[in-house]
């Protein structure tokens, strides 16, 4: 609605400190607008460009609702601003100020305005300011240091709002610390390509800075523009400041160290309380700074189950936050609570033994959800939705068929993937309807307490959690969880990160901006020392002290290389078995550091898109069918997906150096379930289609050199009813609907039998690459649509001698000629397994959309 206010207007703004702005709602309440109450929100952006920007405004006290966007309605002096009313009466609003589709965020932290007793509760928003002011009277439009930031001990870089003539800085530029000045050596254009007037501006100091200075306030000021405190950013990556030692409450029985990394702040306090639900500490311990920016203090006596939390004093303000570092938890994660983990354990765990796993390649995945699988109301789990209920034994649902662990038993899989359980920021912990992925992370060391039987006890999750990974290790499954390092759910005052250290633990802009790789507001500077040294220690953690046998990293394309050899070296040090993989991509636009090929030769695997949409057609595009349903011309890329990915020939190649490197899947929780898939590809009354498309696909994924990764549920034609991104569908939606394990109970049954051929053949599961050229050739094939190779089972040590694979892509029947001899028939369109279904020669008939497999 509104493009560009002139030139001539927005100087006319900015040669102004103070401009006497008005309140739009002087002396009006809620009911003069119509509503119960009403939100006024000003925007202001000092280029006046407002094409685009729009507000989403949600309730959030005393209960937090679904969003909403609004456009800007109104003009007045100050920019754009939007009246928006509510029929009902909320505590509190929060809001974003976004360009267009989420394309942008102004800030990325979530904002919130209290209600007042008017009912109308009026602000004015200056672009990038995470503060607002709600006095008119009081508002700045002078030009001003947008970000600073020092990145060494001798620079800093700093954005301005309007553009400063660099050849002009002497004596108008200032540096102070503590109020006294710094020398200035230099002030030039950060950018070499600008004009010699310029926004981003690099200052130049005539001398170092020491490493204690980092803690004081540093200031720039500037001739003509608002003065700004400088942030320590990279500086901070200095090896003055790189602490090895472990952080968090250290637990003894007779005291407790509470060690935390804080190097900005000029003080920092422990925060104790007697009562988990307090809102005042009864206790304010001052802590003692130590070296590279460490502070601690030692409090006697057996603080088992004692909860605290940090303040600390930085950049100006202070900040209280629960323990980045925290290892057990109150409900809602609101305070950390020192904990004696021996006494979270119980009989049996310290005998805990994993399953063996003698290569990477012998792995199946299979990915649930701790309360999709368990939650089903028509099944015997008692602990429906629970850690526990993936414990229990001998349950059904109610037509008899197995389900929840009993149901990963049958199948046969060696691993379960495991949607994060890291404790999460949106989950209200133990209320009714409380449904989420994970994928919004706020505590990195404490398991999720939604799911375990008593959140209040801060034991319960951590226990329960063991019990769940003991019982899949009995039942021969090895456990890995999803893990998400590359973004949190909240910024600012909603991240232990940010209050501990702000802004260093997250990537920002040279505007001062969080830069938004994720796609969901903000991305970890997973390349800074210390936030590197937090992964690696968290994700050991994870195994020492609950047994976890692997880890999928959500968006590990966003991670810098140097991270992800960290990882890798770290956890395979303490284990070789532990299973590395994950995404090689970003959120939309992102600059990805750790893409397809970056994984060669460090033992991690990546998830493969290629031979996913070479099978089912574009995720992105729900009718475009792929190889599985008739497609065209993806023979090709169907034999690099076999090959593992590898090196094959001049034309059969792709990203990895050896088959543990590649992840082969069709779908995973993300888009549609590859039942809902095909059912927007062929419709959904062509039911023995649709079956044999859901037995076609995986079967070429289980046939497959490299890593095969189940969707679950996708052994019993799993469907969310084609919503393709159900984070926010509840459980009705997402849960394992059981009922359909017995309706395609042959579904299952095929499914169960390729897990056993694969198994029981190292053939399909080949070491390396040198074996797959060496022992795979691919037959020549007279019809499109189909993929034919042998493999030299007698040459790799497998009991069959040779073993001939078909695809038959076509939705029609084919003839396919034998090499000589007899040849034993295990799969075919109906059945798969190890045993003999047929003995052929000559000529075979193969249905269509079906694999075949046959062996001497």
């Amino acid at each position: 609605m509104f493009k560009k206010i002139s030139w001539i207007f927005l100087i006319m703004l900015l040669s102004v400190t103070m401009y006497a702005f008005t309140a739009y709602s002087a002396g009006k309440t809620a009911e003069d607008f119509g509503g119960k109450i009403v939100l006024i929100l000003h925007y202001h952006r000092y280029d006046g460009n407002y094409d685009g920007w729009n507000l989403w405004v949600w309730p959030h006290k005393p209960q937090s609702l679904a969003g909403k966007s609004y456009e800007f309605n109104h003009m007045d002096d100050f920019g754009p601003f939007a009246v928006i009313t509510f029929d009902k009466k909320w505590e509190q609003l929060g809001f974003i100020v976004r360009l267009r589709e989420w394309e942008k965020k102004d800030v990325n932290a979530d904002r919130f305005v209290k209600i007042p007793k008017t009912g109308v509760a009026e602000i004015w928003v200056l672009e990038g300011e995470m503060d607002f002011y709600t006095d008119p009277s009081k508002i700045d439009l002078s030009p001003r240091v947008k970000a600073a930031f020092l990145d060494s001990f001798t620079d800093i870089y700093a954005y301005l709002s309007t553009p400063m003539d660099t050849k002009q800085w002497f004596k108008k530029v200032q540096v102070t610390i503590d109020g006294k000045n710094l020398p200035i050596k230099s002030v030039t254009k950060a950018d070499p390509t600008d004009i010699s007037k310029t926004k981003y501006i690099k200052i130049s100091l005539g001398e170092e800075l020491k490493p204690e200075d980092v803690s004081k306030s540093i200031q720039l000021k500037i001739d003509g523009y608002m003065k700004k405190t400088i942030i320590c950013r990279k500086i901070l990556d200095n090896s003055a400041f790189y602490y090895s030692g472990e952080l968090g409450a250290i637990y003894k029985r007779n005291s407790t160290e509470f060690r935390i990394w804080s190097p900005v702040s000029s003080s920092a306090d422990l925060l104790l309380y007697d009562d988990y639900n307090a809102t005042e500490p009864s206790k304010v311990i001052p802590m003692i700074k130590k070296d590279k920016g460490v502070w601690s203090t030692v409090i006697p006596g057996d603080l088992h189950l004692k909860a605290y939390k940090y303040r600390f004093t930085s950049y100006g303000k202070t900040r209280e936050t629960v323990d980045m570092f925290s290892k057990a938890v109150t409900k809602n994660g609101e305070k950390s609570v020192v904990v004696d983990l021996s006494r979270t354990n119980f009989d049996g765990w310290e005998a805990d033994i994993k399953p063996q796993l003698k290569a990477f390649e012998d792995s199946i995945i299979y990915e649930i959800h701790v309360a999709d699988i368990t939650g089903d109301p028509s099944t015997t789990i008692i602990n429906k939705g629970k850690y526990l209920g993936l414990t229990e034994r001998g349950v059904t649902n109610s037509l008899g068929v197995k389900v929840g662990l009993d149901h990963l038993i049958e199948l046969g899989i060696t691993h379960v993937h495991i949607m994060p359980i890291h404790d999460s920021f949106y989950l209200k912990e133990g209320e009714r309807d409380q449904y989420g992925w994970g994928y919004d992370p706020y505590l990195y060391w404490v398991p999720e307490g939604h799911y375990s039987t008593d959140p209040s006890n801060p034991l319960s999750r951590i226990t329960e959690v063991k019990k769940m990974v003991k019982a899949l290790h009995d039942s021969g499954i090895r456990v890995i969880l999803d893990v998400v390092y590359n973004h949190t759910a909240q910024t600012g005052p909603g991240s232990p990160f940010d209050q501990t250290v702000p802004y260093y633990f997250y990537r920002i802009d040279y505007m001062g901006a969080y830069t938004n790789g994720s796609g969901v507001g903000n991305e970890i500077a997973t390349e800074r020392p210390m936030m590197r040294k937090f992964i690696v220690d968290s994700l050991l953690y994870w195994v020492s002290e609950y047994h976890v046998d692997g880890f999928r990293f959500d968006l590990l394309g966003l991670f810098d290389k140097e991270t992800v050899k960290a990882i890798e070296s770290s956890l395979h040090a303490e284990d070789p078995s532990i299973l590395v993989y994950g995404e090689p991509w970003g959120g939309w636009g992102a600059n990805i550091t750790f893409g397809k090929g970056s994984q060669k030769g460090m033992h991690i695997a990546l998830f493969n898109d290629g031979i996913r949409d070479a099978i089912i057609g574009s995720v992105f595009n729900k009718k475009l069918k792929g190889f599985a349903l008739g497609s065209r011309a993806k023979e090709t890329r169907i034999k690099r997906g076999v090959v593992g990915s590898i090196s094959y020939s001049s034309k059969i190649y792709d990203f990895t150096s050896d088959p543990e490197e590649t992840i082969n899947y069709v779908s995973s929780h993300d888009n549609l379930t590859l039942w809902d898939k095909d059912v927007e590809v062929v419709g959904n009354e062509n039911i023995a289609l649709l079956k044999k498309a859901q037995k076609f696909s995986n079967a070429i994924i289980l046939l497959s050199q490299g890593i095969p990764f189940l969707h679950g549920g996708v052994d019993f034609c799993r469907t969310k009813h084609g919503n393709d991104n159900s984070y926010n569908a509840g459980l009705e939606i997402n849960m394992f609907d059981w009922k359909r394990k017995a309706e395609f109970y042959d579904v299952f049954s095929y499914y169960k039998g390729l897990i056993d051929l694969r198994k029981a053949h190292i053939a399909f599961r080949m070491r390396t690459a040198d074996d797959i050229i060496n022992n795979l050739v691919f037959l020549p094939t007279q019809q499109k649509r189909v993929v034919a190779f042998q493999i030299d089972g007698e040459a790799i040590g497998d009991q069959w001698k040779d073993i001939i694979v078909i695809f038959n892509g076509n939705t029609t029947p084919i003839f396919f000629k034998l090499p000589d001899g007899n040849w034993n028939q295990v799969v075919n369109e109906e059945k798969a397994g190890n045993g003999i279904l047929k003995v052929v020669k000559g000529v075979i008939n193969i249905a269509g959309t079906s694999a075949c497999v046959l062996y001497k």
